[in-house]
């Protein structure tokens, strides 16, 4: 019997918090970690997610605000998408929830608070 693992999809470009993501969620969710909103889309076409975190503040000349309206309107208006920043200001958290995310959190954000967050979404 084959025990097949959700995936996730990360976009994030610091290494402490791809680092922080993959030891707290690679043992239960199939994890792609990407840097940039040009890698994330390449992994949204070659790969099937049960949710998205993506990172507002991004690499490369797209923020992951641009890139969560690209996913809802061009990709999956189905895909759950998280929005993690280091950045606090209510502006970031109204822009990526009006783009489509369903949910908003700010770094440093718990393990167990993002483990609750993926099960809301995720059912086993």
């Amino acid at each position: 019997m084959t025990n097949r693992k959700d995936k996730i999809l990360i976009v994030e470009d610091d290494k402490a918090s791809q680092l922080y993501y993959s030891t707290i969620l690679n043992d239960l969710y199939d994890l792609r970690v990407v840097p940039t909103a040009d890698q994330a889309r390449e992994a949204l076409q070659q790969e099937v997610f049960s949710l998205a975190i993506i990172d507002i503040s991004l690499p490369g000349g797209e923020d992951g605000t641009s890139l969560i309206k690209w996913i809802k309107k061009e990709h999956s208006h189905n895909l759950p998408l998280v929005a993690i920043t280091a950045h606090a200001f209510p502006q970031h958290r109204e822009a990526a929830l009006q783009a489509g995310a369903q949910e908003y959190f700010t770094k440093p954000i718990l393990s167990s608070m993002l483990l609750e967050m993926i099960r809301r979404y995720i059912q086993d």
